[in-house]
């Protein structure tokens, strides 16, 4: 590890983080390729592969018939197909669901285990990245393909990239690193994301939710126009009838608990605590500090105190 690396173990907010690498270990990437694999895809994802450009990435999900999530992705051209980036958790089920009706389609979907996922974010990061690539996605091209390395641009919460590398180029990358940046752990990605807004789905929270319980329509990750794919009747039907009951959100406190990831959010009514939602995701931030992702029932006050069951601390909504 180069000199300049600075190994960090507590996670920051966007408006703290000094330059930072991160390392994506928690999140894995998928590979489709094959002359059936944008049919393929366009029947089985929220999105219209038709309006994914090349220098595009875009959010969506993989839903199972009842149009409930099995999980959310970064969906990507990649090599001679396409790419997804997801949770580690959720991989080895999803991929499984999402080859079920392969074997009659000219297709392959593969997760690449060799590729190291690398997160550049934090004070100064597109003038660090310069040094090392010739062009830098931006707002117009959120998506650059250099020689094998691809880099994904995001601008929520604040400017960020995502790396892909293979070994070869991840070890230069590391070794040619001149100057002070430090090196964390997938937490503080996955502060970042909750953050953005971007819901996160593991093996404990997936096929529990619809995607707009979980804010993908508020996120332009579902297609309302294109044709058919699973679980798009009960998606359109909430749509088009205005059913959908819960929301995507943040809520923020202190404390130094480990909940499980699926576990029960209740808010307090006069006297009485009421189950209200469930937990997607939790950070530990600096010292005591806590962030979690939760999806809750509109018909809440935002401004009511919520706990998770198990445990007395006290949380609030993010504003």
């Amino acid at each position: 590890m180069s000199s300049f690396i600075k190994f960090q173990n507590i996670v920051y907010p966007s408006n703290e983080l000094s330059l930072t690498m991160i390392l994506l270990e928690e999140w894995s990437l998928i590979y489709i390729e094959g002359p059936d694999s944008k049919k393929y895809l366009q029947n089985q994802l929220t999105i219209d592969m038709n309006l994914l450009f090349q220098a595009h990435h875009t959010l969506c999900a993989h839903c199972n018939f009842n149009g409930k999530v099995w999980s959310t992705m970064r969906l990507f051209h990649y090599d001679k197909g396409y790419a997804y980036i997801q949770r580690k958790s959720i991989s080895n089920m999803q991929v499984k669901e999402l080859k079920k009706y392969s074997i009659f389609s000219k297709i392959k979907i593969i997760e690449l285990k060799n590729i190291y996922l690398i997160g550049i974010a934090g004070l100064n990061s597109r003038l660090f990245l310069l040094k090392f690539f010739i062009k830098i996605p931006d707002k117009n091209c959120p998506v650059v393909y250099e020689n094998k390395k691809v880099v994904l641009w995001f601008s929520e919460p604040s400017e960020r990239f995502l790396l892909i590398l293979n070994l070869s180029d991840f070890l230069f990358f590391k070794e040619k690193i001149n100057e002070k940046i430090f090196l964390n752990n997938s937490e503080q990605w996955l502060l970042l994301d909750i953050e953005a807004g971007f819901p996160v789905i593991d093996i404990n929270t997936s096929k529990k939710f619809t995607p707009q319980a979980i804010n993908l329509d508020k996120l332009k990750a579902i297609s309302f126009q294109k044709g058919c794919y699973y679980g798009q009747e009960t998606i359109a039907r909430i749509f088009f009838k205005n059913l959908n009951k819960r929301f995507l959100c943040c809520l923020t406190g202190t404390g130094n608990i480990s909940p499980e990831i699926g576990s029960i959010i209740e808010t307090k009514v006069e006297h009485k605590w009421y189950k209200i939602g469930f937990l997607l995701s939790l950070v530990k931030i600096k010292s005591e500090e806590i962030w979690i992702q939760a999806v809750l029932s509109q018909s809440i006050d935002v401004n009511n105190i919520f706990r998770i069951y198990g445990f007395e601390n006290i949380f609030l909504i993010k504003n």
